[in-house]
């Protein structure tokens, strides 16, 4: 195990980070430049970049970017008590792997940003001068790479340190377009005197990256619980007193709960059709066993303020016409267009509604914008926020990506997959900035990333980080 990568890995797990929460982490990396007296800049959107000048030898090498970005994505098991705002993570270590306890475990990009300062703190490292950047709330605006300055920088090669796979070099990645909705909530008291309120939970879903995990069919429990509402209200008759469920449109959901009124009378109805749609979910989707579905009497919701059947019905129509998952595929099997629907939430009123699309070809994108818009309007939701992310097209003819595929196959002796990932990245935002920028993202297994199942290669750290100051040495 190299010591001291995750050495800075447990430090940063120990600080919380979330998205446009990251003075704790930033003042950890400005006091980590300063006490090894490395030039540093930080700027009011919490970025910071640090420079380490070139080794003897390297002088006249070409600069080389490192660049990481601080935040991370931010899910706890249903039974967990961790405050993302103020708790360190609890690291676990078995086998290959460190996860965290009951949380997400911020390999995305903690190990990227743990990499990144080994780098720096190793004066026995060869290498050109570096300049490495940090950035904040990659995982939500993308504010940081946005809005930063570089201009102050000479490189035109950068080394993002944010992907999942050992056995992939990332060199070009998705747009991605996200909508916060909200639909007008009509409420009306309940006053049918039989009718008794009811909750039904559907969590245990795994959940997951809406890029990388997209395909392969971990079920969205929002989505499902819309069809069983709407099944629902054409077999019996119903009234929605709350829904909610997700955390990010960018993560699929793990959870959906949703508390109903329903008569007495009905109960063997309502019953029946939950049961026959447990059973098909969980022959779906519970690969792993994990998946509950649960039914049951709330005396709890003493509130009998119900969905109007306008309100109910634009929302379940809405939710069951929205297109969910992978739309496309390239020849080649590679996901090149899709969709999540990411969280729903109905607690403070008006229904909140946050879903978002991406996509490697952007001959693709109006066409599903148009589609969603036209579902947006007529269902009467209103648009709170739109969220547009750039992808990265590679060079065509790259001798940077090159020299890291001679490399590759020199230290792991065999060939890497060079991908287009289906991921959004900040490289779309830095080739803006920084002309005939050469991009490449390399990083070690990380499993499950935005689920609390995500987990990271001890074995795999060890390996990339050697490889990296080996592309350093050689560069």
């Amino acid at each position: 195990m190299n010591n001291k990568v995750f050495e800075f890995f447990k430090e940063i797990s120990n600080i919380p980070r979330p998205s446009g929460k990251e003075e704790q982490i930033r003042n950890y990396i400005v006091n980590f430049a300063i006490e090894r007296n490395l030039k540093y800049i930080s700027d009011k959107y919490n970025n910071v970049i640090v420079f380490k000048e070139s080794t003897k030898g390297y002088e006249n090498n070409s600069s080389i970017i490192l660049q990481s970005h601080m935040d991370m994505i931010c899910n706890k098991t249903r039974d967990s008590n961790h405050n993302f705002n103020t708790d360190p993570l609890e690291l676990i270590e078995y086998e290959d792997y460190i996860k965290a306890n009951n949380t997400t475990l911020g390999a995305d990009n903690g190990i990227g940003v743990a990499i990144a300062l080994a780098i720096l703190d190793d004066n026995n490292l060869k290498h050109p001068k570096l300049e490495v950047i940090f950035t904040t709330e990659e995982e939500t605006t993308m504010n940081g790479a946005k809005y930063i300055d570089v201009s102050m920088l000479n490189s035109k090669k950068m080394i993002c340190l944010d992907n999942m796979y050992e056995d992939e070099l990332w060199i070009g990645c998705a747009s991605s377009h996200e909508w916060t909705c909200s639909l007008e909530s009509e409420y009306e008291l309940l006053e049918e005197n039989d009718f008794s309120s009811y909750t039904i939970d559907f969590y245990g879903f795994a959940g997951g990256h809406s890029g990388i995990d997209i395909g392969k069919k971990r079920g969205n429990p929002i989505l499902l619980m819309a069809n069983l509402l709407q099944e629902l209200s054409i077999q019996t008759k119903i009234y929605i007193n709350s829904i909610i469920g997700g955390t990010r449109s960018n993560v699929i959901p793990i959870k959906c709960k949703c508390n109903i009124f329903i008569s007495e009378k009905n109960i063997d109805i309502v019953e029946k059709i939950i049961l026959e749609n447990k059973l098909e979910i969980l022959k779906e989707f519970d690969f792993a066993n994990r998946i509950k579905i649960e039914f049951y009497k709330n005396n709890n919701i003493k509130d009998r303020k119900v969905f109007s059947k306008k309100s109910m019905n634009n929302m379940l129509q809405f939710l069951n016409s929205y297109k969910n998952g992978v739309q496309r595929y390239d020849k080649s099997g590679n996901v090149i267009l899709s969709s999540n629907f990411g969280v729903i939430d109905s607690t403070h009123g008006d229904i909140q509604l946050d879903f978002s699309m991406r996509s490697n070809e952007e001959i693709y994108v109006s066409d599903f914008i148009t589609n969603i818009e036209e579902k947006i309007k007529k269902y009467n939701l209103q648009i709170k926020n739109f969220l547009e992310l750039p992808g990265y097209e590679h060079k065509k003819t790259s001798e940077f990506i090159n020299k890291c595929k001679y490399e590759y196959i020199k230290y792991f002796n065999k060939k890497p997959k060079l991908i287009k990932m289906h991921v959004g990245l900040e490289a779309g935002f830095f080739n803006t900035k920084i002309p005939n920028l050469d991009f490449i993202a390399i990083a070690p297994n990380i499993w499950d990333a935005h689920s609390t199942d995500e987990r990271l290669s001890i074995s795999s750290t060890n390996k990339i980080y050697e490889y990296i100051t080996i592309l350093l040495e050689n560069s």
